[in-house]
């Protein structure tokens, strides 16, 4: 085995417990030191995740290419682009179960944890027809811990403040397993708590008096999460296990500091007291004769959220409830011939309802949405040679929308939208949407040591339930009739290890986006608002380079660089991509300088990006961000090997920069760790 192989093989070993296959979806294998797969995939496993100060799932973006920071500043939202497609385009799978929000297709990754996980699998473009509909853009899948052997667990808890004494932080997590003969269990909890934000010396003010530096006003955050599974193993190839988990968390919302006192939102104050996610989910693996084998999936996941507007005092309650199942079956039909089979249905219910503690509405009544999804899947993979094979898939998915009923505005009369007598439980059509997607890919390896990829793939999104019927509170008309967005997408991806110290990593890519969601400007009951249609064309194209250069045993240097050239067109006309830099890249050098002290330096470049700052119903001001670059210093001590000792700065040289204009990012602040293994 190569140097590189070796490497990472021994650092897997390293850490406890193994890859939680039953909740794997695409096969992932490192051969000696190459990565191969059925489709594009990038996967940052445990290891990495610890390496990069990875703790929230929004982390991945700065370290990863084609991976971008999409900081939501107005929602207190924390997500990530996949190469210009936003979450709701790549949705979020734990152990391959969707677990997005029915409502918006969002999920908040700055809500989701990375201390139980063993690998995070994020598949780009043309992501595995088996994952089920809506998977446009790519997927994304993490993949739980499972324990190796009869008892093992770890511990660990960090701390983390700013010059203030007011910006502290703390987290704590546990997982703890044990492996029997025929069955496991695998458990664990996390609290994760941040007092506010620290803001970065260079911070000046704003333009509306809203921020004045030091501790970020309303920034505080809380998040606590048990998880628990069990699983049978009554044979060498067979396992069925049940995994339920439960996540309770609250955030506030930081208000606009910057620099336009026109921006619509800037005195918007919110908090989200409640953001609860409860989930159940059963996994199973049977193999029979010939190496053909079925695996089964039943899950069902409840979101309840609850946000209060400070300003308005107004009360949002939302509950959210998603349950559904899967089927894959396949085998070898020849000896060089594997197929594949599957079925995945997705039953989705959002509902709410606001209070008013002022003013005239009261309780508005209760709101329904209900949408059903289910898909047909069939993947073939034929090798010509050991060297050399085909992929093909294929997919038809339906999106049934079953039931839409929101309260709003109907008519205009006296008062207008602030008379209550003027607005309704209105229900809106609904009716099914149906979607064929296609893909291929090539892979071929000249000698083992590399691996050539071409592929082809068209996918859909079905839009949202938001997309449809949101009024995104009295700027928006509904439009139920909205078609779904494909996209188009073409890649040429190599990679190769060069004798035992280097490795390289490349991609080119190409998506195309037809019948893309933009606005039109609409007037009704004598109010003017914007109303999403599908007018709009996006392309984006660009490519990813990566390397990794083992200099000694004890030293690693490495990079990413990743160039976007994104298009839209709305309504015909080239308009400005939003919160995409050009030029994303990664820097980082490990190097061990005694047995047990290491030191890992890193550094985040962004070239820079355009925001829209909404001023009106339908008016903005575009809005041109700086580039920047973030360096950060962590030193590691491990006296034994069941322990290490980390300490470290995060923005060691205290940048004020920002990824939304007015949300600016944290100041320089210090952090420490301790973690045992057992």
């Amino acid at each position: 085995m190569k140097k590189i192989g070796l490497i990472a093989f021994c650092a897997a070993m390293a850490l406890h417990g193994e890859v939680f296959t039953l909740g794997q979806i695409e096969v992932v294998e490192n051969v000696g030191g190459v990565q191969k797969s059925d489709t594009n995939v990038v996967t940052i496993d445990e290891q990495q995740m610890q390496k990069d100060e990875i703790k929230r799932l929004s982390q991945v973006a700065y370290s990863t290419p084609g991976v971008y920071v999409d900081k939501k500043g107005p929602r207190a939202e924390q997500n990530f682009y996949v190469r210009g497609f936003d979450s709701r385009r790549v949705p979020l799978f734990i152990d391959g179960i969707p677990v997005y929000v029915p409502y918006d297709g969002n999920a908040d990754y700055g809500r989701v944890y990375t201390f139980d996980l063993s690998r995070i699998d994020i598949s780009k473009g043309s992501s595995s027809v088996l994952y089920g509909p809506n998977t446009m853009g790519g997927a994304i899948n993490l993949i739980t811990k499972k324990p190796s052997k009869e008892l093992e667990g770890n511990l660990g808890y960090g701390f983390e403040t700013g010059r203030s004494g007011k910006t502290y932080g703390n987290n704590v997590d546990l997982n703890v397993g044990s492996k029997q003969e025929l069955f496991y269990v695998q458990a664990g909890g996390s609290f994760m708590e941040d007092m506010g934000q620290q803001m970065s010396r260079k911070f000046k003010g704003d333009a509306n008096g809203n921020e004045d530096g030091d501790r970020r006003d309303n920034s505080v955050q809380r998040d606590k999460k048990f998880n628990i599974k069990l699983g049978l193993t009554p044979n060498e190839t067979d396992e069925y296990a049940i995994a339920y988990v439960n996540q309770k968390a609250s955030k506030e919302q930081p208000m606009y500091a910057g620099r336009y006192t026109t921006f619509s939102q800037k005195d918007r104050k919110w908090e989200w007291y409640q953001w609860d996610r409860q989930s159940i989910y059963f996994l199973s693996h049977t193999e029979f004769a010939n190496s053909f084998y079925i695996n089964t999936k039943a899950f069902a996941d409840e979101f309840k959220n609850g946000m209060f507007d400070i300003d308005k005092k107004e009360d949002s309650k939302y509950k959210d409830n998603a349950y559904g199942f899967g089927l894959e079956m396949g085998g070898d039909v020849s000896d060089s011939n594997t197929l594949k089979f599957a079925t995945n249905y997705k039953h989705d219910k959002h509902s709410g309802h606001k209070i008013h503690y002022t003013g005239r509405f009261g309780t508005e009544p209760t709101v329904t949405f209900i949408d059903r999804t289910y898909g047909f899947a069939l993947e073939d993979t034929h090798k010509f040679t050991d060297f050399t094979k085909l992929i093909l898939g294929v997919s038809y998915d339906t999106r049934d929308a079953i039931k839409a009923e929101d309260y709003i505005q109907y008519k205009g009369g006296g008062g207008g939208a602030t008379n209550p007598a003027n607005w309704k439980l209105t229900s809106f059509d609904v009716g099914k949407k149906h979607a064929f997607n296609y893909q291929t890919a090539i892979k071929h390896s000249f000698d083992g040591e590399d691996e050539l990829s071409l592929s082809y793939a068209k996918k859909t999104y079905f839009t949202s339930m938001k997309d449809r019927y949101s009024e995104r509170f009295g700027r928006n008309f509904a439009n139920p009739h909205l078609k779904p967005e494909v996209a188009n997408h073409y890649e040429v991806g190599y990679q190769r290890n060069f004798g035992e110290f280097l490795r390289l990593e490349t991609s080119v890519f190409c998506s195309r986006v037809k019948d893309a969601i933009g606005t039109t400007s609409v007037t009704r009951f004598a109010q003017t608002r914007d109303m999403n249609v599908n007018v709009d064309k996006a392309h984006y194209k660009g490519f990813e380079f990566a390397a990794a250069y083992f200099a000694t045993q004890d030293l690693e240097l490495g990079a990413n660089y990743t160039y976007m050239n994104a298009k839209y067109k709305e309504s015909g006309e080239s308009t400005i991509v939003y919160d995409l830099p050009k030029h994303k890249g990664f820097l980082y050098a490990d190097y061990k300088i005694l047995p047990k002290f290491g030191v890992y330096i890193s550094q985040e470049l962004s070239s820079s990006l355009w925001n829209r700052v909404p001023t009106g119903r339908s008016s903005h001001i575009d809005h041109k961000t700086a580039g920047f670059g973030v360096t950060n210093l962590k030193l590691t001590y491990e006296p034994v090997e069941s322990l290490s000792v980390e300490a470290g700065v995060s923005n060691l040289f205290d940048k004020n920069y920002e990824y939304r204009e007015g949300y600016p990012e944290e100041g320089r602040v210090f952090f420490s760790n301790i973690r045992y293994k057992f």
